[in-house]
């Protein structure tokens, strides 16, 4: 019997068969019970119908060191009818996707609505398969087909021997559903009932009492909410002094803008959905200079075309904030599949040269974290700070306990803003030089401050200027902010393990926890490494970095793109040489990926292991994406 450890996989149809529902469901009844849950690849497609979906969640007494393998202990196929593109079985994309990842002793439980499933090989390695009539129970009996869902969702509950008095799954209802009657609320737990009825049977004809695994509650008396990436943004945002923030509608940040939309104006801020994304960086860009903390987001198309409002940002000095949701690219590339290669164009992009900061978060922890540091730095250093994640990360969900959050309020300072009591005739030049580069900075209307803004080069009062000397010393001095932040809040990567002689395993991003979860599976098998983790990534902070990086015995780059970025940094700027293990597909880095690819960069022949799924020979029929 396993216990309180287990990977279960939610797979259907687009849009019709509501996915996310049931592992919505499920995930909240987990963590109110004081599990744990982790879910980081939420697999959906870019078309908007019809296309395989699938959702992931690990689940276990204690917090998971990561989403693990490509493995299943129990996989869910709500799709009712027969898949056309799948000659060779008359079955659903869900179980042939994902039937093969399904581990052994596992199960399946699917809707057999339309006919029975031929799952023999699935049986043949100790699967033991439920079919269940989710949506014929619901049109026949119910006469509701929206309750397939909730039936699925009780027989689930039955299987892991959890909530079997519905105390939890009632208690959610009701808070769901009961302001639309209390009918709805209980035509939702007879269907529950129902679900449970059609697995027992099946257990009984089979004569089994269980099905190998269970969920036991963990009772807490601190509150946990379940969070996704980009609602940790928000919330970081909102916490860090955000009252405006800007965006357009684009996978996978659009999530961001419809939260702070919900939540920013009960703080006094505001939102705007601009018409394209130049008009929402310039409306952020506008707000900033009008004295509010300001932020604008968007994914990889949309930061491209924000590009010469970087230089803008830059030039005038204006504080912003930039959330980049890495996507798989180039151009419109995979909208709705992960990737991490945004960050030469978060370091570099843009004509000229401007100061700027780049971070990046690789936990939901984060995500709050980093945000909240964002809009710090962005004030201090009036200039650009890009905030990277990625899909797995803005979409993945984790459960944080309440406490999190005020352990780690912090107050919000703002930096170098003149009053009109500071001013004194016209002593006050907004871009005035100064050794640390940062001048002193007014606000629009603020009473004595005279102020000018202009994109084009200017004096210390912001007068245009083309004369030599002035632009020199006005590049030098807004230059001068990157030493200044190298000296007072760069930070060192974060390190695990000691460095001392073995493998360094660099990465950025949402490889972290993966790759912490492999440093421990190369531990057991004898090799041991140190993960060194980047946050904080431009300006480059090779005096903290170099001399870590000195004290291994090989460096390993792990990263989601093709050519290494983050390994091109670290070569440029501290001239050393890097191995690289990397992954493009679209799918998220597991486990098994990087200790493979730590296993042939240590053989010995290869500098450069490139994993994920072979591309398939011609021949080979496969099915559809459709995306």
């Amino acid at each position: 019997m396993v216990v309180n450890n287990l990977k279960l996989l939610v797979g259907g149809v687009q849009l019709r068969d509501a996915v996310t529902t049931v592992t919505d469901i499920l995930g909240k009844l987990f963590v109110r019970a004081g599990l744990h849950v982790l879910a980081m690849e939420r697999g959906y497609a870019s078309t908007i119908y019809g296309a395989h979906q699938f959702d992931p969640l690990v689940v276990s007494a204690t917090p998971p060191l990561s989403y693990g393998d490509d493995r299943t202990d129990i996989l869910v196929a709500l799709e009712h009818d027969a898949n056309p593109d799948a000659s060779i079985q008359p079955n659903r994309d869900t179980i042939l996707r994902h039937g093969k990842n399904l581990k052994e002793g596992g199960v399946l439980i699917y809707d057999s609505s339309a006919d029975a499933v031929e799952t023999s090989e699935l049986k043949a390695r100790g699967v033991k398969v439920f079919p269940l009539a989710a949506r014929q129970i619901a049109q026949r009996d119910l006469k509701m087909e929206v309750t397939k869902n909730t039936i699925v969702t009780g027989a689930l509950l039955r299987l892991l021997e959890f909530d079997m008095d519905y105390a939890l799954f009632g208690a959610y209802l009701e808070g769901r559903f009961l302001s639309k009657g209390r009918g709805v609320v209980d035509i939702n737990l007879e269907a529950a009932r129902r679900g449970r009825a059609a697995v027992e049977e099946i257990l009984s004809s089979n004569g089994w009492d269980t099905i190998g695994y269970r969920l036991e509650p963990r009772p807490s008396a601190l509150p946990n909410l379940l969070l996704t990436g980009n609602e940790a943004i928000g919330m970081g945002s909102v916490m860090a002094g955000c009252r405006f923030y800007s965006g357009y509608p684009i996978t996978p940040a659009t999530s961001i803008l419809e939260f702070l939309e919900k939540h920013l104006p009960r703080y006094g801020g505001r939102v705007l959905q601009g018409q394209n994304e130049r008009e929402s960086i310039r409306a952020a860009i506008g707000a900033s200079i009008a004295g509010v903390r300001s932020a604008v987001g968007s994914s990889g198309p949309g930061i491209s075309l924000k590009v010469e409002e970087f230089g803008l940002s830059g030039a005038t000095e204006t504080p912003l904030v930039i959330i980049d949701t890495q996507r798989a690219g180039p151009a419109t590339g995979m909208p709705t599949k992960s990737e991490q290669g945004d960050l030469a164009m978060a370091v570099y992009a843009g004509h000229g040269e401007i100061p700027r900061i780049v971070l990046s978060a690789g936990t939901i922890e984060e995500c709050y974290s980093l945000a909240f540091e964002a809009f710090d730095l962005a004030d201090k250093y009036q200039c650009p700070v890009f905030l990277l994640s990625d899909l797995t990360l803005t979409d993945g969900r984790k459960n944080l306990p309440q406490t999190f959050f005020t352990e780690n309020q912090k107050p919000v300072v703002r930096h170098g803003l003149v009053r009109a009591s500071d001013i004194e005739g016209d002593g006050y030049h907004r871009f005035a030089m100064t050794p640390s580069g940062i001048s002193p900075r007014s606000i629009v209307g603020t009473p004595g401050a005279i102020f000018k803004v202009s994109g084009t080069e200017h004096d210390e009062t912001g007068l245009i200027t083309t004369d030599p000397s002035k632009r020199k010393a006005m590049v030098e001095k807004r230059m001068r902010k990157m030493q200044t932040y190298l000296r007072e809040d760069a930070k060192p990567p974060q390190v695990f393990g000691s460095p001392d002689g073995v493998p360094l395993l660099a990465g950025w991003g949402s490889t972290k926890m993966p790759l912490l979860d492999a440093q421990a599976r190369l531990r057991a098998e004898g090799t041991e490494t140190c993960v060194v983790y980047f946050t904080h990534i431009w300006p480059f902070p090779v005096h903290l970095v170099a001399p870590l990086l000195r004290q291994g015995s090989e460096l390993i780059v792990v990263e989601q793109n093709y050519a290494g970025q983050l390994a091109d940094l670290i070569q440029q700027e501290c001239l050393v040489e890097t191995s690289r293990v990397l992954k493009y597909n679209g799918r998220p880095f597991y486990t098994a990926d990087i200790a493979g690819g730590v296993r042939q960069v240590l053989a010995g022949g290869t500098r450069v292991v490139r994993v994920g799924e072979e591309a398939p020979d011609a021949a080979i029929v496969i099915v559809p994406e459709g995306d």
